[in-house]
């Protein structure tokens, strides 16, 4: 069953009304760091750390083109922010490039990750450094980190928002 009032939502997420080019009519977003990002100004942050990610594998956009099914043209296209990039797509190219979707969506919106740059960075960090620990270091981890915080359960609850606190 839907909440009966929106405003009420709105509020107690921190949403503030805005426009944006890509959009026709206003719509609600969570200001960042520096104020409302645009949703273009986050594409091309996801945009630059694909060129980013593809020259540190020494690629060229020909060759990622082709793993990914794509005319080098087409591709290029999503490094120049010129086409909007799917889940999918993204997801496969952390695949063929060799990272972690988390960091391409940090760079687009890092204040999903804390309430201030530094807390926003440490926490990307963290999450970084557990992607890289072998699985019974990471259960051990959980263990700890559950017995620190008698109140986050085994599971990850649904009602926790994009920052992991109870909403």
């Amino acid at each position: 069953m839907a909440i009966k009032d929106v405003k009420t939502y709105i509020d107690k997420h921190g949403l503030v009304e805005t426009n944006d080019s890509e959009v026709e009519k206003p719509i609600y977003r969570k200001p960042g760091f520096g104020g409302v990002r645009s949703l273009l100004e986050m594409e091309e942050e996801i945009s630059r750390y694909l060129r980013e990610r593809r020259d540190a594998q020494n690629l060229n956009r020909e060759q990622v083109g082709m793993m990914v099914g794509l005319h080098h043209e087409i591709y290029a296209r999503h490094e120049r922010a010129g086409a909007k990039l799917r889940v999918t797509r993204l997801l496969h190219l952390a695949e063929l490039l060799d990272f972690s979707p988390i960091e391409a969506l940090y760079a687009a919106a890092p204040h999903l990750f804390g309430v201030s740059e530094q807390e926003a960075e440490i926490k990307l960090k963290l999450m970084m450094r557990m992607l890289d620990l072998p699985a019974s270091t990471a259960q051990h981890l959980l263990m700890m980190i559950e017995e620190l915080s008698p109140d986050s359960g085994a599971d990850i609850s649904p009602k926790r928002g994009r920052t992991g606190r109870a909403e």
